[in-house]
């Protein structure tokens, strides 16, 4: 897969929360993680792909925020939707690897509405529940907000077998594989 990357004037940090890379990154752009706790193993093993987590940037000044719905990433916020800063999201308790890619088919002010709708559902439940059911887990939120602002959004939902969660999922590999994306910056940076 030939990779583009993009340069402008916001920072990407590495694992290394303390070394600046010279990568933009803006507003609406998602940001993958290949996790290293138990679920992450099991959402990669599953779903496939170099992911296991997927979340959107809602802010880059004066610091890079993101905003995911997770288990586990805050032990004072467990089993929600939360915002947290890059370095958090990207830290190596967490993530054995990131990426950063731009949603070349959203324009600026869907983005935008993405974003807010979004926040509205900071503090939500995570529901790890299959497509047919109430579900909040990182994909789907995401791609619900995604859809109320462009209805021809569309990620394969992969049907996966695993006790007490037989069903319908939408993993992060989905939006990685999606056609109209800009890869921003892989961590690390693999020769393609």
């Amino acid at each position: 897969m030939l990779a583009t990357v993009v340069f402008a004037n916001e920072s990407v940090y590495s694992s290394n929360p303390t070394s600046k890379l010279p990568y933009s990154v803006k507003v609406g752009d998602w940001i993958f993680r290949k996790g290293i706790q138990t679920d992450s193993l099991i959402v990669k093993q599953l779903g496939g792909g170099d992911f296991s987590h997927i979340g959107m940037i809602i802010s880059t000044n004066p610091e890079i925020k993101i905003i995911h719905a997770t288990t586990s990433d805050d032990d004072k916020f467990p089993n929600q939707v939360i915002v947290s800063t890059l370095p958090e999201f990207i830290a190596p308790e967490l993530a054995e690897k990131y990426a950063i890619a731009r949603p070349n088919f959203l324009s600026d002010v869907q983005q935008r509405q993405i974003v807010d709708d979004l926040l509205t559902k900071r503090g939500k439940a995570f529901v790890l529940a299959p497509r047919e059911q109430p579900h909040l887990y990182c994909t789907t939120l995401l791609f619900d907000s995604i859809t109320k602002f462009q209805s021809d959004f569309n990620v394969e939902w992969k049907y996966t077998y695993f006790p007490s969660l037989s069903g319908t999922y939408l993993f992060p590999n989905a939006f990685a594989n999606y056609s109209d994306i800009t890869w921003i910056y892989k961590y690390p940076e693999a020769s393609e």
